[in-house]
């Protein structure tokens, strides 16, 4: 059975490639959110969730991530401006930088399949860590 992966991104172009990429990389796409009343929906149905730093709504992708962390969804904050993430946030395991090539992506996204399932591997330099990020014991 796939993991599922949920996208938080309120740009129509940038939500549907992550959700193609996401697609054909064998993952299961269980939806896209382009606002927090949206997003909220998802949660609790997603292994990993993709969220958008900052969304047109006004609403913070760090609120929205401390509402997926709650559930045990492995939570990444994707943004063009990674330095506007504090490194002791605890809600996300890491940071990665816009624009996300596949590459990255699929990286990114083995490495959070490989916590979630308690094996170690080595985190792709595309993800920026977060020093309170949760661990996968959490």
């Amino acid at each position: 059975m796939p993991y599922k992966v949920l996208v938080i991104e309120d740009q129509f172009l940038i939500a549907a490639a992550a959700e193609q990429a996401i697609a054909d990389l064998g993952y299961e796409v269980v939806g896209a959110a382009a606002s927090r009343s949206h997003a909220l929906d998802y949660v609790g149905k997603a292994d990993i969730a993709l969220i958008d730093l900052n969304l047109l709504d006004g609403a913070s992708g760090l609120d929205i991530a401390r509402d997926f962390a709650r559930t045990g969804t492995s939570v990444v904050i994707v943004t063009a401006n990674p330095t506007a993430v504090p490194s002791e946030t605890d809600v996300a395991i890491g940071v990665l930088t816009k624009p996300v090539d596949d590459m990255s992506l699929s990286r990114t996204l083995k490495y959070l399949v490989s916590r979630i399932e308690g094996r170690a591997i080595r985190c792709p330099r595309e993800l920026h860590l977060l020093s309170g990020a949760p661990t996968s014991e959490d």
